[in-house]
């Protein structure tokens, strides 16, 4: 399993860093759609829709969420209310609404356990919407002003929150965050993991054009938000009695395992950026 894990992560880390730093629109594209492909395949399949029928309706939602974006950016340069576009003012809406909910339901988690079909779909739903937010801010932090590093920032900002958290549980972890969602996390491996976030965003502030007090005020709290979705991911897993979400990443299990954390915390970092 280690050796997998490794061999895994030897191949697609390059491959995912390259794109980002030396793609061009069209390649990020490509990657954002398989990313986001395989995450609503997943997701539905959790849910428990039949394979076939979850890879079309992911494929499909994923070039529909690519058209989408494309047509937005020439509708943003119409509409504009004061320095945020309309479009936008309808993601950070939406995002809003569906991780209210989604929260709601860690809050609730005994609902869900049933799987009867108003859940699934439910569950479903939220699960769709979030990825597709997550896409969405994806394709548009891309193409701000040093896109590619700002994208590039967010990547490892996720990963140095799950160091820390990884690190500072193992070591320090006492308190338990959500034992009955996931019994590992711990409010020692929250804190550990704002305390190297904090550091991250000092040394990387200069890099992505931001005072360090401004990115400090962006990744600590996108970075907090990130376990909403880590967490959230965990319960679906839960509720479906699965412990990965697929085996499409050997070593890893799914793309849900490892972008659970950032598919609640891009949209997040896309909308602070634009609104400092």
């Amino acid at each position: 399993m280690l050796k997998q894990r490794i061999i895994t992560a030897l191949i697609l880390a390059p491959v995912l860093l390259a794109i980002v730093i030396f793609g061009n629109h069209d390649l990020f594209a490509v990657l954002v759609v398989v990313i986001q492909s395989a995450a609503v395949f997943e997701w539905l399949k959790l849910n428990r829709l039949k394979a076939g029928l979850a890879l079309f309706n992911a494929i499909t939602i994923s070039l529909f969420t690519l058209f989408l974006a494309d047509k937005l950016f020439a509708f943003n340069q119409t509409f504009e209310i004061g320095a945020v576009h309309l479009s936008q003012m309808v993601m950070m809406v939406t995002y809003g609404v569906i991780w209210a909910l989604v929260m709601m339901w860690l809050n609730k988690h005994r609902w869900g356990y049933q799987n009867n079909s108003t859940q699934l779909l439910v569950k479903s739903l939220l699960g769709v919407v979030a990825i597709m937010l997550f896409a969405f801010s994806l394709y548009q932090l891309y193409v701000l002003p040093s896109g590619h590093w700002l994208t590039l920032s967010l990547f490892f900002l996720i990963w140095v929150a799950d160091i820390g958290a990884y690190v500072s549980g193992k070591t320090l972890g006492k308190h338990k965050l959500a034992l009955s969602i996931s019994p590992g996390k711990t409010w020692e491996g929250v804190i550990g993991a704002q305390v190297l976030v904090a550091i991250y965003a000092i040394i990387v502030s200069s890099y992505i054009g931001l005072e360090w007090y401004t990115a400090l005020m962006i990744m600590i709290p996108v970075a907090l938000f990130s376990v909403v979705g880590d967490l959230a991911a965990s319960l679906g897993k839960r509720q479906a009695e699965v412990k990965d979400s697929s085996n499409l990443l050997p070593g890893h299990g799914g793309f849900i395992d490892r972008f659970d954390s950032l598919i609640a915390a891009a949209p997040l970092y896309y909308f602070l950026l634009i609104c400092v």
